[in-house]
């Protein structure tokens, strides 16, 4: 009896701090008691598992629940809303149960108490849960800083490079105030009618940037920009990228 009770217990918690992890990862907004009740819904698939259902059913049923649980938590706006909400539900409580069962194998195998363990892996499940929410923060800001860029050059075709946001490229012309793009310069086989010869000075380094202005540029998901210069750089340091946009360029204008 005392198994079944914290089994319950344990199977509570992990369904509120999944439900949390969604809620904070989606940033929907809800409230505590509609967390907890959606926790205490997840609760019956966990009666089928003393039945004599199948396997199969049990993964059905236990789908359909989590269905119910998403709504309940995060309310129902459209199919695609609730979809995300579920998706994300199953990824965070994947990463957490494989941790649980990694943590269970590999460091807790000495501690013969049931009870023990379970308080030490819910005590441990909100850090997991934690740290797998802000690595996909991280990752999803990493990923919001890439671009496709379209260079379009006077008699030539278009050139599309991967781009990079840097924050750190506040460059600009002093004289026609367009802000500067840096590309590698292998990249384009273009001669200009004439170069501009920028200056830049950093707090390691200072030179003169060659640079021209292209007919117009394209960011995917943002427009057309024309008033820009390109400037040409030996290489950059990011892997896979061959420009660097200026955050000028993604503003609103």
């Amino acid at each position: 009896m005392v198994y079944v009770e914290l089994l319950v217990i344990e199977d509570l918690f992990l369904n509120y701090i999944i439900l949390l992890g969604t809620g904070l990862l989606l940033k929907r907004i809800t409230k505590f008691k509609k967390l907890f009740l959606s926790s205490v819904v997840g609760l019956i698939p966990l009666t089928f598992l003393f039945t004599n259902v199948s396997n199969h059913l049990i993964n059905v049923i236990a789908f359909i629940f989590s269905i119910l649980m998403s709504i309940i938590a995060f309310k129902y706006k459209n199919i695609l809303y609730t979809i995300k909400n579920i998706i994300y539900m199953y990824f965070i409580s994947i990463f957490l149960a494989g941790s649980i069962y990694l943590i269970n194998t590999n460091f807790l195998p000495s501690i013969n108490s049931y009870l023990l363990k379970i308080i030490i892996l819910l005590l441990l499940s909100p850090i997991i849960t934690y740290i797998y929410i802000n690595s996909l923060n991280k990752i999803k800001i990493i990923n919001s800083n890439y671009y496709l860029v379209d260079i379009y050059l006077k008699d030539k075709p278009k050139i599309t490079l991967n781009a990079y946001l840097d924050t750190g490229n506040k460059l600009i012309d002093p004289y026609t105030f367009k802000p500067i793009i840096l590309v590698n310069k292998n990249i384009i086989n273009y001669s200009p009618d004439k170069y501009l010869m920028v200056p830049y000075n950093t707090i390691d380094n200072e030179g003169v940037i060659k640079c021209f202005k292209p007919e117009k540029i394209y960011i995917n998901k943002v427009g057309f920009r024309k008033n820009v210069l390109i400037g040409l750089i030996d290489n950059l340091n990011i892997e896979g990228i061959d420009c660097l946009l200026n955050q000028k360029l993604i503003e609103r204008i």
